[in-house]
Parts: C-alpha cells; sequence; structure tokens
C-alpha cells in the first residue's frame, strides 16, 4: 500500500502545470557514455604509460564526487531524498500563522506526513500521533523551502475530526498554558529534483565539474609531454601532440564554465530569509 502524499511540485520553474516542448528544460543526469561525446569528446582516454583506456567507472566516480559537492555547496538535492524531522511547536505560529514552517532542505517535491507528537512518540512500538493533519492541508511553496496548513475541500468532516480531535491531545496543545513544544512537530517529506525533471543547467554544472575533477588528477598521465624529436646520424624527425599546453587550456575553460554556472545556480537556489517571526 503506497502512502499518500501531498500532490508532486515541479521545483523548476516552480508551480508549473504545462510548458511548450521546447526549449527542454531538463536533462538526464550525465552517465560516462554521455560525457565521452560531450565535454570529454576528442580526448584521447588512455594512459600514455600502461596504455589503459580510463574506464566508466572512473568517470562515474568524477560524476558522483562532482554530485556531491553541488549537494553541499548548494543545499540542494539532486535526486529525489526523503527527510523527516522534528521542529517545534508554537503556538503562535500554529494558529495564528497557518502553521508557518520552514524545512531543512529543498526544493520539497512532496510532503507525506504532518503530525504532533511528544518528542519520544513515533518511537515506541504501537504510538499513535496526538494529531495527524490531513495532506489536504498542506500547503507547499518548493523552492522558499516552507510548509503551511490551510483548511481545504476533499476532507470529510467525519475524517477530519478523526484525524484532528484525537482524545485530548489536541486540547492540549491548544491551551494557553503551552505555547510552546520542543520538537513536537513531525514532517517527512521529498526534496530533490525528479529523474526526468532535472533541471538542464544543473546536469551541465555535474558534467563540467566532473570533467573538471577528472582531467586534473588524469591529465599528467594522458598528456605527458607534446613534443618528441629523435636525431639519428644527421636526420631527425619530430611530432607534436596534445600535451600540458592544451590541458592547461582545457582546465582554466572547464573552471571558468563551472564557475559561472555555480554563482547562477547559488543565486537560485540558495535565497534565505533575512528575517522571520520573532
Amino acid at each position: 500500500m503506497s502512502i499518500p502524499k501531498t500532490p508532486t511540485h515541479s521545483p523548476f520553474p516552480a508551480y508549473e502545470i504545462e510548458q511548450e516542448s521546447t526549449p527542454n528544460r531538463y536533462l538526464s543526469l550525465p552517465t560516462p557514455a554521455s560525457m565521452r561525446s560531450t565535454v570529454l569528446f576528442g580526448i584521447p582516454l588512455r594512459s600514455s604509460l600502461t596504455g589503459e583506456e580510463v574506464t566508466d567507472a572512473a568517470i562515474q566516480h568524477y560524476i558522483d564526487e562532482a554530485i556531491s559537492e553541488i549537494e553541499h555547496s548548494l543545499d540542494i538535492y539532486v535526486t529525489p531524498v526523503t527527510f523527516s524531522e522534528r521542529h517545534d511547536y508554537s503556538r503562535h505560529l500554529f494558529f495564528w500563522s497557518f502553521g508557518y514552517m520552514k524545512v531543512n532542505h529543498g526544493p520539497i517535491l512532496d510532503v507525506s506526513k504532518f503530525q504532533l507528537s511528544f518528542n519520544n512518540g513515533n518511537n515506541q512500538p504501537g504510538s499513535i500521533p496526538l494529531v495527524d493533519l490531513p495532506l489536504e492541508f498542506v500547503h507547499v511553496q518548493p523552492t522558499d523551502q516552507t510548509v503551511q496548513l490551510v483548511p481545504a475541500q476533499g476532507v470529510t468532516f467525519t475524517g477530519f475530526i478523526a484525524s484532528i480531535y484525537s482524545g485530548l491531545g489536541f486540547h492540549a496543545f491548544n491551551s494557553q498554558a503551552l505555547s510552546s513544544w520542543p520538537g513536537a512537530i513531525l514532517v517527512e517529506y521529498r526534496a530533490g529534483f525528479e529523474t526526468d525533471k532535472c533541471p538542464a543547467m544543473i546536469a551541465g554544472l555535474i558534467e563540467n565539474l566532473a570533467a573538471f575533477k577528472m582531467l586534473s588528477i588524469m591529465g599528467p598521465i594522458l598528456f605527458p609531454h607534446n613534443g618528441v624529436s629523435i636525431s639519428i646520424d644527421g636526420t631527425s624527425q619530430s611530432t607534436s601532440t596534445l600535451g600540458p599546453g592544451f590541458l592547461q587550456n582545457r582546465l582554466k575553460d572547464l573552471k571558468d564554465i563551472s564557475d559561472q554556472q555555480m554563482d547562477t545556480a547559488r543565486g537560485y537556489y540558495n535565497k534565505k530569509f533575512l528575517s522571520d517571526f520573532l
């Protein structure tokens, strides 16, 4: 049985419901095969010392490194990740600000649980939350990483009573005496990009950053020299190949492009609140 969730939201463009087929704003995540045909095209990925070719596993290693660096730098997730977080309960925010809450990660795809319970309530076998809010009430702003509770249609009165007014728990939270409770809100949600909805710029950033990392480490092995001269008994022969000069230029281009893409992504995804509820 699948766990019900709030409707999946499109992180980019936020709230979109329809768009033209061109231009394609999304790309698949880079693979070793795709990198060989794009950013690594024309580069001889073979060791000049041993003759061994760079394997797909080696390229995938640098793709994974690039994804991890982007996730740490931008505090976003390239593929969906499910989180379970505890947040402090505030009577003011819950009843006068529609349960306003900023979760720790984004962009939000959907919410699968929003409950009020004691901190260790969900760790006890057979325990039930004090309040299990209908997911139809959950209003999500994906890129802002915020969740609010707004009464909605589609919830029967009986179902509302059964899910919200569970015993005296709800009334305890609603009492004047209890204005706050540490870790009383439990929210589970997914954050990241769907498999087929990774923004093209993020996919390009992964590709360029992975290529930069790989060539920085393997470049001296792939391009140990750029000229060979042979002289025997008055005759000479010289050849030139791709060497350190080409490698340095390629690394500079990749760094400039990836730095620009990272700055652009940081400006879009790292929106922080300067002030919040006091």
